[in-house]
């Protein structure tokens, strides 16, 4: 029940992100908006068909990520969605999307620690293997 309401929540406040305003976005939006979509991109390649769910549970027989942009950062999905919302909203500011960003951010924050939590579960080597791979942000965080 925790994995379906975390993940209403995060594509509930994505499209409140997406919908809560107009599209009129400086350049610098949409070059931010645009990299968010590299990154998602990227890392579903380096992902693999199988291993893609957008629930927290890994899915049977799944494989750690650890090529492409898994080598620098744990989440990039999760960091492709926060590159997308910022640019949003900042690059076209509304009530809705600064609603939207914090409580977007606070739900990913939550579903990392119970995605973090299912993996080291499925896979005892995950803590190890991610030893010096940032979660959101690399070399920061």
């Amino acid at each position: 029940m925790r994995s379906l309401l975390l993940v209403i929540g995060q594509f509930g406040s994505i499209a409140v992100l997406l919908a809560g305003g107009d599209w009129h976005l400086p350049w610098w939006a949409w070059a931010l908006f645009l990299l968010g979509l590299g990154v998602f991109a990227w890392a579903a390649l380096s992902l693999g068909g199988r291993n893609f769910t957008i629930m927290p549970e890994p899915r049977a027989g799944n494989e750690l990520a650890v090529r492409g942009v898994y080598r620098f950062i744990r989440h990039p999905m999760y960091t492709a969605v926060l590159l997308c919302g910022a640019a949003v909203s900042f690059g076209a500011p509304s009530a809705w999307r600064w609603v939207a960003l914090p409580v977007c951010t606070i739900v990913l924050l939550i579903k990392i620690r119970h995605e973090e939590a299912l993996l080291m579960q499925r896979h005892p080597d995950y803590q190890d293997r991610m030893r010096g791979v940032k979660r959101l942000l690399p070399l920061i965080w």
